[in-house]
């Protein structure tokens, strides 16, 4: 009784957010001859923002038709919740979101996808068309209609001390499973080679990430892929069930056994400073971190870098669970803005404007011709040439580690750090109850959406 209470209780809550961003008159049309304000909200930190505003003053110098802005509005939570609370006239042309939230931003109010430009672009755009298939993908809704584009593509993988790896005698492309991960830092770390085998970025998105290497669907309706998500099959007594438990027997064990740093360290404070000195093997985070990475180690060793592993030794390990930032319009019932938003996110894919932000940041290059560009060739080749392996993985890609298609992305990703944090802060943690608190979490938040869009 007191569950459905509180579903009741938030069910209203989630409706009176509806309404505080209720449509309203759209913003008034800039006087003849003014160019058309563009203004994007981000949560990108500063040196970021900084790259992109260098992008857009280039673009605002190449044409007087309009004029971007970009402007921080704090975490990514914060500026979810406030851009679902704003009036339609008080949004901006665009925004800011993480890949794993295509699914929420696609059944919102405030974003207009951009499937509908596309179809009306009599000029076509060839950088969508040479977009990295999963990467494209990941930003679809369950239908394969566009919504945003990235402008960040971060891709999930493990940053390695390549000298180490050589001289412990491993071979990191041996590293497929999350088996085969505790094998390699017990390998080193009783060798004598260094004081923790890895160290974890502290996100949910890596618990996805893993499933989505394994080729595993945790949700119904295929990942929501073939219609509303309505179960989390975390406890379905079966093949979910015993792969998420191996993937966190693993995790624990590498705790339990002292492997590992402290799950929940700071990566830019703690973790990227011990991979430099050599105190720790391996950091599992995304192609983001590489900028970072790199000028810690200051060429110390050779960095390299490998896809996510499995979570069982059996996983498939095609598919590339998608990552970062993507860039959106907003629906503030301004057409010219509207259209002004699409014109900015196809020059900022262009072959020169996106290798520079990924030449900068460490992000993919998310299509053919940046990949091709004389910059990232150069970055590529003399800057990170372990980056080859990441897109010779990438081509061999298919669809199987697709994010689930889920409004409620955010309480998922929450669920599941929850889990990893819990098993490890306690090597003696019952796993299977962990696994039960996040699927009960989740199973609420999946009701509760169900029951506000029913």
């Amino acid at each position: 009784m007191k569950k459905f209470l509180a579903l009741l209780l938030a069910l209203a809550m989630a409706l009176s957010l509806v309404a505080c961003g209720a449509k309203d008159e759209p913003a008034p049309s800039p006087e003849p001859g003014e160019p058309i304000e563009l203004v994007w909200w981000t949560y990108f930190g500063d040196t970021n923002i900084g790259y992109l505003q260098n992008i857009l003053d280039r673009y605002n110098a190449s044409q007087t038709k309009y004029h971007a802005t970009i402007e921080y509005q704090g975490s990514q939570a914060e500026m979810n919740a406030k851009i679902g609370s704003t009036a339609q006239s008080e949004l901006p042309a665009l925004f800011s979101g993480a890949v794993e939230n295509v699914a929420m931003y696609a059944s919102s109010d405030y974003c207009t996808p951009l499937q509908s430009f596309i179809d009306s672009d009599a000029e076509g755009w060839p950088e969508l068309e040479q977009t990295w298939g999963s990467i494209r993908a990941a930003y679809q809704d369950n239908d394969g209609n566009q919504v945003g584009y990235p402008t960040g593509y971060s891709y999930g993988g493990i940053f390695y001390n390549a000298d180490m790896f050589e001289q412990a005698g491993i071979n990191a492309a041996d590293i497929q499973s999350m088996d085969d991960l505790y094998t390699a830092c017990e390998t080193l770390v009783k060798g004598g080679f260094c004081t923790y085998g890895i160290g974890f970025h502290p996100d949910g998105f890596y618990f996805n990430g893993v499933l989505g290497r394994e080729g595993l669907q945790a949700y119904d309706a295929g990942n929501g892929y073939e219609g509303s998500i309505t179960k989390c099959l975390y406890m379905d007594g079966g093949t979910v069930q015993n792969t998420i438990y191996n993937m966190l027997d693993n995790y624990q064990k590498l705790y339990k056994n002292n492997l590992a740093i402290a799950w929940g360290s700071d990566y830019q404070g703690e973790i990227i400073p011990q991979l430099a000195s050599g105190d720790c093997a391996m950091l599992m985070g995304v192609v983001s971190m590489t900028t970072k990475v790199l000028s810690s180690v200051n060429g110390a060793f050779d960095v390299g870098i490998i896809p996510l592993p499995s979570a069982t030794e059996n996983g498939k390990r095609t598919g590339e669970p998608a990552g970062g930032t993507g860039i959106y319009i907003c629906n503030n019932g301004n057409e010219a803005q509207q259209q002004g938003a699409y014109e900015l996110i196809k020059y900022m894919s262009t072959a020169d404007e996106a290798a520079y932000f990924s030449t900068c940041t460490g992000y993919l290059a998310p299509n053919q011709q940046a990949y091709d560009s004389e910059a990232y060739q150069k970055y590529m080749n003399e800057t990170f040439p372990a980056i080859k392996a990441v897109y010779e993985s990438l081509s061999n890609s298919d669809d199987s580690a697709n994010n689930p298609y889920i409004p409620i992305s955010n309480e998922m990703k929450e669920a599941n750090k929850l889990c990893i944090q819990t098993i490890t802060a306690d090597p003696n943690a019952d796993i299977n109850a962990a696994m039960q608190v996040a699927c009960d979490s989740i199973q609420e938040a999946i009701d509760l959406y169900n029951m506000a869009n029913s």
